[in-house]
């Protein structure tokens, strides 16, 4: 590391800890809330909307991508919910005026809606985060299914409710077929191999054997027993991308099927199948019938939306355009996904919607005249004031990441790029403190021995050889006279004795004489350079 990037690197290291650090707290209090939700009793625990981001109260934006459509139909009304990609709205007269239904629901992508047949107060909104519920028309809603209920894939594609056993409602999902017995409070999977890891599109009961499922997926037809506990595939020789399925009350039943490849219709319980080639039609988006009429059915596709009276043998286009779509001639129409037509009650007429991605058509007389409606403009906004959530679902939202929005999930990339980065950091100071650190002792090594050298060459200097040899002479002159001395006084032994003690003398002092002169040549370059006087021309050697 150069040392200059070792300060940003040190800020960038505590910054990323703090941050990582903060995440990993928000994370696993709120995954310790949800463990102890019921101990807590955090869902009797409201939180007001002062508290809550705007989103949960207000949506913003004009056009809405249709994504579901559903009824509640009685003698004097019927009322009519449209699912988007961004909440559900519903209106009570005919279309003209649309409410945004939000109270507990927010702004949920609803991809599917069920409606109780017998408790019209009974709704299911299906969602990409699961299934929410309302017990009062629309008007709030206070269930919501997930993870926590079985329901281990939350992604709805399609809801059901089975007529006889409103308790028991059946969930399409992304990851297979699901069902509750519980009006909704636990799932579980179909468990059936067959059915495993299926993408399934949509759900439905047979109109001619009402105690038989059928399902699909984009490639395959699934179709279930009397008991729904045992699954047979279906029409294998249809072709695959299958985009939905209508049956009949007939008998033998008679079925309509629309893939990418186009229209194919039996009409006797799919042993045989004709391809519809009056209009050509490929790339069939969606078909629905005419629940007055048998006979009546309706088919969009890549060439437009049309409608034939006598089960698809001549067809009638009645796609909205600017020559029948009243006072909105200039509206892009993109495709039709969605269809509905409601049965006429007794003060009202049936009416025929359609949903694309641009928004939601109506006509009353069957598509001869349509009139769109802008459901953006119609989006409530409540007052944070006036709204609730309870503390449980917060936690929740927090947990999950939707309380901060799409960005949260760029949040936890990036926390998990941090503490990579984290962790790279640490190691490169960890790296620069040891090289630093390895650095700095040789810096010292070098300087030690350095200064060693300058003592050593700075003894050399201080040498004297001529004095050093002057007092080797003068020593042993002085032991050449005390011999003689001791010769002349004592007895021959002690003589002895004192010859061999001025000899060892003698030898050592030749020793120090002698590594004083290799301790000086190996200092000559360290020193001035002018060579020591020879030591075999001394007169000591």
């Amino acid at each position: 590391m150069i040392t200059r990037y070792f300060n940003p690197t040190r800020t960038l290291h505590k910054w990323l800890g703090l941050a990582c650090f903060l995440f990993v707290i928000v994370l696993s209090a709120s995954g310790i809330l949800l463990m102890h939700t019921d101990s807590l009793e955090l869902s009797k625990r409201m939180v007001g909307g002062k508290f809550l981001p705007e989103k949960y109260f207000h949506v913003t934006g004009i056009n809405r991508s249709i994504q579901s459509l559903a009824y509640i139909s009685n003698e004097e009304q019927f009322t009519i919910f449209a699912g988007t990609d961004h909440g559900l709205f519903r209106t009570i007269d005919s279309g003209k005026n649309w409410t945004e239904s939000k109270k507990g629901l927010f702004n949920q992508d609803i991809r599917a809606l069920a409606v109780d047949p017998k408790d019209s107060q009974l709704i299911y909104a299906g969602t990409p985060k699961g299934i929410f519920k309302s017990e009062d028309r629309g008007e709030s809603w206070t269930e919501w299914f997930d993870q926590a209920s079985g329901l281990t894939n939350t992604f709805i594609n399609d809801l059901l409710i089975d007529p006889n056993q409103a308790e028991t409602i059946y969930a399409a999902t992304r990851g297979g077929l699901f069902v509750s017995h519980e009006g909704g409070d636990l799932w579980e999977s179909t468990d059936n191999k067959i059915l495993k890891n299926e993408n399934i599109q949509t759900i439905q009961f047979s109109a001619a054997h009402p105690q038989q499922l059928i399902i699909n997926s984009k490639k395959n037809i699934f179709r279930s027993t009397d008991d729904k506990k045992l699954w047979e595939k279906k029409w294998s020789d249809i072709p695959k991308s299958i985009s939905s399925i209508i049956t009949i009350e007939t008998d033998p039943e008679f079925i309509f099927i629309g893939t990418e490849k186009g229209f194919y219709k039996s009409f006797n319980g799919g042993l045989n199948w004709l391809k519809d080639k009056n209009k050509n039609l490929k790339k069939i988006f969606s078909i629905a019938r005419n629940t007055e009429d048998n006979s009546g059915i309706l088919l969009s596709s890549n060439k437009g939306l049309f409608y034939s009276i006598n089960s698809g043998d001549t067809w009638l286009e009645i796609t909205p355009n600017k020559s029948n779509l009243a006072r909105e001639g200039r509206i892009k129409i993109t495709q039709i996904n969605n269809i509905l037509v409601t049965t006429a009650s007794k003060n009202q007429a049936s009416l025929l919607l359609v949903g694309s991605k641009t928004g939601l058509f109506i006509s009353n007389n069957n598509g001869a005249l349509w009139r769109f409606v802008n459901l953006g403009d119609s989006s409530n906004t409540l007052s944070p004031n006036d709204f609730r959530m309870d503390l449980g679902k917060l936690v929740t939202e927090i947990h999950t990441g939707r309380f901060f929005g799409t960005y949260f999930y760029w949040v936890v990339d990036i926390a998990t790029i941090g503490m990579i980065g984290l962790a790279i950091s640490g190691l490169m100071i960890i790296l620069y403190r040891k090289k630093i650190k390895k650095t700095s002792l040789s810096r010292n090594r070098s300087l030690d021995e350095k200064n060693e050298v300058n003592q050593i060459t700075d003894m050399a200097k201080s040498f004297n050889n001529e004095d050093i040899y002057d007092r080797a002479n003068h020593i042993n002159n002085h032991l050449k006279k005390f011999k003689t001395i001791y010769k002349n006084s004592k007895t021959k032994e002690e003589t002895r004795k004192i010859d061999e003690h001025i000899s060892t003398l003698d030898t050592k002092i030749q020793l120090i004489v002698k590594e004083i002169n290799d301790f000086s040549a190996m200092t000559q370059n360290a020193s001035s350079n002018q060579p020591f006087p020879d030591k075999k021309s001394h007169p000591y050697n």
